[in-house]
C-alpha cells in the first residue's frame, strides 16, 4: 500500500513542482502562448493537483491508524505479537526518512511560489502526522492472525485473507501467499519475531484448509 501510495504522490508531484517552478521564475509556456506567471488558471490547475494528493495521503494515513487500532485488540486474533526489533528498525528508518522528504518538499514548495502554498501544507503536515505515526506507532507495531485473515501493521498495512488462498512459501525473506487466478501477496518474515514464528505457523495451520492450502519449505519453524 505505502509503495503504491507513493508512486503516485510522486506522479501528481511532478507537475506541481513543474508549475511551480515555471510560475516562481515567470518561464515561457510555449504551447499556450504565455508565461507561468501568466497562465489562465494557475492557482486552480495547482489546487486540483492539491486535491488529489491530499486523497492519497489522507486515505494511507486512516488506514495505518485504524490497522494500528485493530492490531492492538488482541482478543480479536488467536495469534498476535509485535514486529520483530529488526523489522521494527527498518520501518524507523524509512519512516523518519520518507517525512523528512516530504517536509523538504513542502518547504521548498512553499519558497517557490504563494500559488503552490496549498500544496506546501499539505506536504509539510503529512510530513509531520508520518513522523508522529512512525515515532509513537513504533510500540505499536504489530500482526495478528484470525480465523479470517492475517494484518500486519507497521509502515504498511498489510492484510492477508484466506478466501482463494492456494499456497503458503517463503522466498527470499518473503513469506508470500499465492492466491488463485495468478494473485501473490506478501509482508517480510522478520515481521515475525523469529520466537513466535513456530506459534505463527502452527496457528497459521489450524485456521487453512489443509486440503486447498498447500504450506510449503516452513517446516524449519517448527523446530
Amino acid at each position: 500500500m505505502n509503495r503504491i501510495t507513493n508512486s503516485f504522490i510522486l506522479v501528481l508531484f511532478f507537475p506541481v513542482m513543474a508549475l511551480s517552478i515555471f510560475i516562481s521564475f515567470d518561464l515561457p509556456l510555449g504551447v499556450f502562448r504565455t508565461t507561468g506567471s501568466q497562465l489562465p488558471y494557475r492557482y486552480e490547475i495547482l489546487l486540483g493537483f492539491t486535491l488529489l494528493i491530499t486523497i492519497l495521503f489522507a486515505n494511507r494515513s486512516i488506514k495505518r491508524w485504524m490497522g494500528l487500532v485493530t492490531v492492538a485488540q488482541k482478543s480479536r486474533f488467536v495469534f498476535s505479537a509485535p514486529i520483530s526489533l529488526e523489522r521494527r528498525k527498518t520501518v524507523l528508518a524509512y519512516g523518519v526518512l520518507e517525512s523528512l522528504i516530504y517536509t523538504l518538499i513542502g518547504i521548498g514548495l512553499m519558497i517557490l511560489t504563494k500559488e503552490s502554498f496549498p500544496a506546501a501544507l499539505i506536504f509539510l503536515f503529512f510530513g509531520m502526522e508520518g513522523l508522529v505515526f512512525t515515532v509513537f506507532g513504533a510500540k505499536k507495531f504489530a500482526l495478528g492472525l484470525s480465523s479470517k485473515a492475517i494484518i500486519v501493521a507497521d509502515r504498511e498495512i498489510t492484510v492477508i485473507y484466506y478466501t482463494g488462498l492456494r499456497k503458503v512459501s517463503i522466498s527470499q525473506q518473503t513469506l508470500y501467499f499465492d492466491y488463485l487466478e495468478s494473485l501473490q501477496l506478501s509482508f517480510p518474515i522478520d515481521a515475525i519475531p523469529p520466537e513466535q514464528r513456530k506459534s505463527f505457523l502452527i496457528n497459521l495451520e489450524s485456521v487453512v484448509d489443509p486440503t486447498k492450502v498447500l504450506i510449503h519449505n516452513l517446516g524449519s519453524w517448527k523446530k
